[in-house]
């Protein structure tokens, strides 16, 4: 069974882009697909804070905790973070798939 929250695309880039995603993705150990779906969502979520940020909203004391947190952590840190956080976020989402 597919998964309806991921879709296909073509997606078109200069050759020395595709190089350098494809050497991180191999560093990382993972394939081209996540590295790109990675740095997409890291991107969009960095903007989505900006904007926020920009408009008055503050951070709570635990929301500067956890980017204290972030940024303390290495490469592999993260990426492990970030899979926990996507799990959770999929159990607790009562539309997504179990």
């Amino acid at each position: 069974m597919s998964d309806e929250r991921r879709v296909p695309i073509t997606l078109r880039m200069p050759r020395a882009l595709l190089d350098n995603l494809k050497a991180q993705a191999d560093l990382r150990s993972h394939s081209m697909n996540a590295e790109i779906v990675q740095r997409l969502e890291e991107s969009v979520y960095l903007s989505l804070s900006a904007h926020a940020l920009e408009e008055g909203e503050e951070l709570t004391d635990n929301e500067r905790s956890l980017v204290r947190m972030w940024r303390a952590m290495n490469e592999g840190e993260r990426l492990a973070l970030r899979a926990v956080a996507e799990r959770l976020a999929d159990k607790a989402d009562p539309g997504g798939a179990a």
